[in-house]
């Protein structure tokens, strides 16, 4: 035999529409078992929710949950517009400081060294010294210097905010002297800035400052002299003034990224939902696992409908028949069953008959049946489909056939009329109805034409 019935393959598209043929029990199942298990949870759910004491701690924890959200939600969106007033000041600080803004390879410095004397002097072998004013003195000009007045003064001189004037300006007191005699006797101030000129600019405004103060220094402390020791510019490099530059553009990335975690930890925060009424729990409750109960109940039969396509022996598609056994199909016919809109839809859908014009359909049987006969002269038409269609299908042939005999018979493997003719015959014609002949009457009936040489000449499927 040239066919092989060990290892099958499993056609999906048959076995989809095996399930999809199945819609009835399909829907029926479903809706039951959504009924009974959304009934049942819902029943379950109402009597539940219903009791007082349930009821009350509900409310309880609703409560709790309510008021911490409220606090998270509040501690976020404070900390949420706090991070973004410090990154506009911090970006606004890297747009307009001119100290973060200054090549750390090329800072231009002015500096000047003021010698402040008091006249003070030691008084050889004298128990009791005059008190020495200078350091008070040197204070209250650093005091003065720096003081927001004169910030803000020298800022509007040279056209930029006090802020970023105080990051460029620094006022020192120093020493002079030897080992264990030093005092301090300067003041020196120090400007750095983008170019010389700035600097310089700068350096005299506050030098400017130096004359003005010293009457009212001298009036309130003591008499003293202010004199210039040295003066000059010059440009250095700053490598301090490169980390402070990273560390300010860092510290806009870190302020940027706490922005986005706690705009994610806001977005991601949940409110709490109130538990609804027992009615309303029940209805939910009710509708979920009933959806659950009809996708459950929907599996099962297509579980079922699986199982019995894959273990069946009913003969399911023409294709079938014509791959697992090599017979060739003759043709197709409908099994004249009413079917309704959604199984009509399904049969085109699947390639089947759907009530074709029989007379047709009968002449192109009888056409390949000529075109596969050959020389034959004497055909049985027999198969394992009901007695009455294949006499239908005989009568229908035999006027089409014209000089080739046809013998009708019913299933081999039942009517001895039928075995008796087999030898008889030069060929066969098998009649079978799909879910209704069986795989293994088809096999047996194929193995017995077979033995006695004879020859299928093809099959005729009714669907």
């Amino acid at each position: 035999m040239d066919y092989n019935t060990d290892e099958q393959e499993i056609d999906l598209k048959d076995l989809m529409f095996a399930v999809f043929h199945k819609w009835r029990p399909l829907i029926l199942v479903a809706v039951i078992c959504g009924l009974l298990l959304g009934g049942i949870k819902g029943i379950m759910t109402y009597k539940k929710q219903s009791d007082p004491k349930v009821r009350k701690e509900a409310d309880l924890t609703y409560s709790a949950d309510l008021e911490l959200y409220e606090k998270n939600k509040d501690t976020y969106t404070r900390e949420i517009e706090n991070l973004r007033t410090d990154i506009e000041n911090q970006q606004e600080y890297l747009d307009h400081s001119i100290w973060i803004n200054m090549s750390p390879y090329d800072v231009c410095e002015a500096r000047v060294d003021l010698y402040v004397s008091t006249g003070y002097e030691i008084m050889p072998g004298m128990a009791y010294q005059n008190r020495d004013y200078t350091d008070t003195i040197l204070q209250a000009y650093q005091s003065m210097l720096t003081s927001s007045a004169v910030m803000e003064d020298v800022a509007k001189q040279v056209g930029t905010e006090p802020r970023y004037l105080q990051e460029l300006v620094t006022v020192t007191i120093g020493t002079i002297g030897v080992d264990k005699n030093q005092f301090s006797r300067l003041l020196t101030i120090n400007v750095n800035h983008t170019s010389k000129e700035k600097a310089k600019t700068v350096l005299d405004a506050f030098l400017a400052y130096v004359a003005d103060m010293q009457a009212q220094i001298t009036a309130s402390i003591g008499e003293h002299t202010v004199s210039t020791v040295n003066e000059g510019i010059s440009s250095k490099v700053d490598l301090d003034l490169a980390d402070l530059q990273r560390q300010q553009s860092q510290k806009l990335t870190d302020l940027n990224d706490s922005l986005q975690t706690k705009q994610k930890d806001l977005d991601e925060l949940e409110e709490p939902e109130k538990e609804d009424s027992s009615k309303v729990a029940a209805l939910k409750s009710a509708i979920k696992f009933g959806l659950v109960g009809g996708f459950g109940g929907a599996f099962i039969v297509a579980f079922v409908v699986c199982i019995v396509f894959l273990m069946g022996d009913k003969v399911y598609s023409a294709k079938e028949l014509k791959e697992r056994y090599k017979v060739k199909i003759l043709g197709k016919l409908s099994s004249g069953k009413k079917v309704g809109i959604v199984d009509a839809w399904l049969n085109r859908l699947e390639g089947r008959t759907c009530n074709a014009d029989e007379t047709a359909e009968y002449r192109l049987i009888a056409a390949n049946v000529k075109n596969y006969a050959g020389d034959m002269k004497k055909l049985l038409i027999t198969g394992s489909a009901p007695a009455d269609t294949l006499m239908r299908v005989a009568e229908a042939l035999k006027s089409e056939l014209g000089e080739i005999q046809t013998v009708v018979g019913n299933c081999m493997l039942e009517d001895v009329e039928t075995v008796r003719e087999l030898p008889l015959c030069d060929g066969v014609i098998l009649v079978e109805q799909c879910e209704t002949s069986k795989d293994s009457a088809i096999e047996t009936e194929i193995e017995k034409i077979h033995d006695l040489k004879k020859s299928v000449v093809g099959c005729v499927v009714i669907e």
